[in-house]
């Protein structure tokens, strides 16, 4: 069960946006960030499939950052949301540097990704399967090199996580039992006690 009734920050602080990865950091980045804040690969799959931290996306689960920070701030649900296509045309259209895409991602998702990003201010799904579903389907999207972020694509990549994938593909049930238990770890991170930040009683008021 994840726990409730937590208490949140008074103010959102934009810097701290930098302290969360950005989606262009390499495995071993990934892994220390999540080591450090006391969550496994096995963390850092499951909770990539629900809310990969990621400084362009669209608020959406800001109850999930606030677990982590105890302060409103910006989260990318990538089973579900939506993100801004500035963050991504670095990878569409001039990878590390290049006139070339990422050779990474699947040719027929690259055009769809062009179509639909001309613009760095227009917004695209996280998830191109079923983007207003909370599912496993994230996972069977890597496995068609259709990762959004180049982040995402690099759980598939890499050994270290691969099995995770596959496995969660394979048998859907099991990322949603450690789904809970990877939120639960997630909850008990620097949790405001005592009089510090509040309850609130209308979460929509930032």
């Amino acid at each position: 069960m994840v726990p409730y009734g937590r208490r949140d920050g008074w103010v959102s602080i934009a810097a701290e946006t930098r302290n969360v990865p950005m989606g262009y950091e390499n495995m071993d980045q990934l892994i220390e960030f999540f080591q450090s804040r006391g969550l496994n690969i096995l963390d850092l799959v499951v909770l990539s499939g629900k809310l990969f931290l990621e400084r362009y996306c669209r608020l959406f689960l800001k109850i999930v950052v606030a677990l982590i920070w105890r302060r409103p701030s910006d989260a990318g649900a990538h089973t579900i949301g939506r993100c801004t296509c500035g963050s991504i045309q670095e990878r569409i259209y001039y990878y590390n540097g290049t006139n070339k895409p990422d050779p990474s991602v699947n040719p027929g998702y690259l055009n769809f990704l062009r179509r639909k990003c001309r613009w760095a201010s227009e917004e695209i799904y996280l998830d191109a399967s079923t983007p207003q579903t909370f599912d496993s389907v994230y996972y069977n999207n890597l496995q068609k090199k259709m990762g959004l972020l180049h982040t995402d694509q690099l759980l598939y990549s890499d050994v270290r996580t691969n099995p995770i994938v596959t496995a969660f593909v394979s048998e859907p049930f099991l990322f949603y039992q450690q789904f809970s238990v990877s939120m639960a770890k997630l909850g008990n991170i620097d949790v405001l006690t005592g009089n510090e930040g509040e309850v609130r009683t209308n979460c929509n008021r930032h």
